[in-house]
């Protein structure tokens, strides 16, 4: 969805809307585009699924760069600096350890194509957000849609709620509300399950790389 909402200038719109503009911001199939995702693990990847049945060229950077069946091309955090320029848009879907603090640093957001839009439903401290408040107002970022801050609730008198061309999200992008907490104890009580007979758990969290 927040790719499509980038595509066809959604958040240029509203923007729009709040100043009683009328501009006519047409848009163009999205087949043929190109979004890079970092962070290519259960969201990343399945963003990826969804991306390529709309025809979409889908680039993808993980810790460890291993190919991916919805994903074009891979890369490591490494190749980063050379896959953002090749993106219409940005799709950060990275969880918060030590090696993502800041990863989408200001040097980074402007090696983005001009224009690009970015989304980010990881965690706010992976990405430099003033220097992206920065950057939409300048044009060199087209526009960005973000799920994810630091603090939660996004205070009163934070610029990214005033901020042009950006949408915030109150962290609503990965969770279903009729079924988030019957899905979370199946989770857990098969887990249990299989903890009581000793069998592999799923979703296991590892410290030693944060997640």
């Amino acid at each position: 969805m927040a790719v499509m909402m980038l595509h066809n200038h959604i958040p240029a719109i509203a923007s729009n809307q709040a100043k009683s503009e009328w501009l006519s911001l047409y848009s163009t199939p999205i087949e043929g585009r190109t979004v890079l995702i970092v962070g290519v693990g259960s969201l990343g990847g399945g963003a990826a699924k969804q991306l390529k049945k709309l025809g979409i060229r889908v680039l993808g950077i993980s810790r460890h760069g291993n190919p991916h069946p919805h994903v074009d091309e891979m890369g490591t955090v490494a190749q980063l600096d050379d896959f953002l320029p090749r993106a219409d848009q940005v799709f950060v879907a990275t969880p918060m350890t030590p090696e993502t603090v800041n990863l989408m640093s200001r040097e980074r957001l402007a090696r983005m194509k001009p224009g690009a839009g970015i989304i980010n439903i990881g965690r706010a401290g992976t990405m430099d957000y003033d220097a992206l408040v920065e950057f939409l107002g300048t044009g060199q970022i087209g526009g960005a849609i973000l799920d994810v801050f630091d603090p939660e609730p996004l205070p009163a008198d934070s610029p990214l709620w005033t901020t042009p061309n950006l949408m915030v999200m109150p962290h609503i992008s990965a969770d279903d509300g009729d079924t988030y907490i019957e899905t979370t104890l199946n989770i857990f009580l098969s887990n249990m399950r299989r903890f009581i007979a000793g069998d592999p758990l799923h979703n296991i969290v590892r410290p030693e790389l944060g997640y």
